[in-house]
């Protein structure tokens, strides 16, 4: 609380965090649990920042430690010092994680996610004898009598 380098922002709007996101050289979560999905590391590579974060299970869902972030034990105070140290110090690999997280951050936009639905639509519009994977395993449809029945395969 007392440190003259950290300024505490408080509620910053859209516009705002997204901007300071781009002005950044590296973004840093070390969160240390609860995080379910890392929807905080697709907007920093989407802004072109470099991220560094603790490797929880929700962060990894979207980021792959030397590939497009550097990810941490949760904790390791030492780590993450180290990990700053080398995404600032080293230009050559922040600029690498930051191109493949720009990338990654593509899988996860609008359009991709639209995409996607699309594709979904289109499995499930498909006649059943047609279709190439079950709509879910767990529903079966009996022959003799026609209706639907839940139950594990």
């Amino acid at each position: 609380a007392g440190d003259r380098r950290i300024h505490w922002l408080g509620r910053i709007d859209d516009e705002e965090k997204v901007a300071r996101l781009k002005g950044a050289d590296v973004f840093c979560a070390p969160s240390l649990h609860g995080e379910s999905f890392g929807v905080v590391l697709i907007e920093a590579m989407a802004a072109g920042t470099c991220v560094v974060a603790s490797a929880l299970d929700g962060y990894r869902n979207v980021a792959t430690d030397d590939v497009d972030s550097m990810l941490v034990p949760p904790g390791d105070v030492a780590a993450l010092a180290a990990a700053l140290r080398r995404a600032l110090s080293d230009g050559a690999l922040r600029d690498r994680l930051t191109a493949a997280g720009d990338r990654r951050a593509d899988d996860f936009s609008m359009t991709a996610l639209a995409q996607r639905y699309v594709e979904i639509y289109r499995e499930v519009a498909q006649p059943r004898r047609s279709r190439r994977h079950p709509l879910a395993p767990w529903l079966r449809v009996p022959r003799r009598t026609g209706r639907t029945r839940m139950m594990a395969e």
